[in-house]
């Protein structure tokens, strides 16, 4: 697979939100929270999404031009409408109002709904974290795509998770992740790659495993009703694949029933998707302790003895961090796929094409 210059990258992805035609501001926060992805290792959910947006725009589900504003604003909550526009700017919005509560009252909550895909979650609660708050952030998901245990057939969705806590002097610990096995959009990747899937990832209307990642990705996005994400623990109780699909149906209610999006299992059209976004400042709560109490837990842990000392314990946020300073340095891998559907968008909407190979 080849590696493009992480500023070509940033720079791809910019030129073609704009030839999307959106706002400065949208363009901005768009382009940073991909980029950011990207850069961490987080492959599903980068610059792969663009061609994705490109038809959700050509099929009036996704509105370029939508900016969204605060509707509500009670205590310490903010209630925000989205517009069915990118839903990063939307999130970054409902973020950015929960760590402004926060730092009045402590305390801060942003609700988003009539929104669309806002990548991933962990952009946003560590948002709150690089202010000093611990942050968290959830997204409902209106696409039928993980069975639930018991079920032969799909419907919550992959419902993600992410929370951010501040360390002294170093890098904030940082959670991100599905209440599925994995995000729909890591299929997307491995069937980019033409890799098969592990076991216990997708399993089809019977409980078998689906291995043929093509097929899976094909079956999830057009809703076959066969093909259905694995839940946090595996596919039945013994493992605990109850305890991710009672996980996930949390995060469906405190992400959708609050904004009034969309039930999961809805197919045709606008995915109403909702968010939640949660910000704490411990200082005004008990000043100096929360993240001296991180450090000294992230040290506790990594200095752990592991069972092979070729792999330390790592902590939640140290995969990313060791992933941003590789590719940082030696370029974002790309596959020769998406690079293909790359060209085609900017060949669509007008963008130029700029990424350019690391040497």
């Amino acid at each position: 697979m080849k590696r493009y210059t992480p500023d070509s990258t940033r720079s791809q992805i910019d030129a073609i939100m704009a030839g999307f035609g959106v706002d400065d501001a949208t363009r901005t926060v768009c382009t940073d929270v991909m980029f950011a992805t990207d850069l961490s290792g987080v492959d599903s959910h980068g610059i792969s999404m663009l061609p994705i947006y490109h038809r959700e725009i050509a099929a009036g589900t996704t509105d370029p031009d939508a900016v969204p504003e605060v509707t509500r604003s009670a205590g310490a909550f903010s209630l925000i409408d989205g517009h069915r526009g990118f839903g990063h700017t939307a999130a970054h919005l409902g973020m950015r109002e929960a760590i402004a509560k926060a730092k009045e009252m402590g305390i801060g909550l942003g609700s988003v709904g009539n929104a669309n895909h806002f990548g991933a979650a962990g952009y946003y609660a560590r948002m709150a974290a690089e202010e000093g708050l611990m942050g968290m952030a959830l997204c409902s998901t209106r696409e039928a795509l993980q069975t639930p245990t018991g079920s032969r057939h799909p419907l919550m969705g992959t419902n993600p998770l992410a929370f951010a806590a501040p360390v002294t002097g170093e890098e904030p610990i940082v959670i991100d992740m599905a209440s599925s096995v994995v995000p729909l959009n890591k299929v997307k990747v491995y069937g980019l790659k033409g890799e098969p899937l592990p076991a216990e990832w997708v399993v089809d209307d019977a409980g078998e495993v689906e291995t043929d990642a093509g097929a899976a990705y094909a079956g999830l996005c057009s809703h076959d009703d066969r093909h259905g994400l694995v839940p946090i623990g595996g596919r039945g109780t013994l493992s605990g694949g109850h305890k991710g699909y009672a996980l996930a149906t949390m995060i469906q209610l405190l992400s959708a029933a609050i904004p009034g999006a969309d039930q999961p299992g809805s197919k045709a059209g606008f995915h109403d998707v909702g968010y939640f976004f949660l910000a704490i400042d411990t200082e005004l709560i008990n000043p100096g302790v929360a993240a001296d109490y991180a450090k000294e837990l992230r040290d506790t842990l990594r200095g752990l003895e592991p069972v092979d000392p070729a792999h330390p314990v790592q902590v939640a946020g140290d995969p990313e961090t060791r992933i941003r300073a590789e590719r940082s340095a030696h370029g974002i891998p790309l596959a020769d796929t998406l690079v293909g559907q790359l060209q085609h968008v900017c060949a669509d909407t007008g963008a130029e094409f700029l990424l350019a190979e690391q040497v």
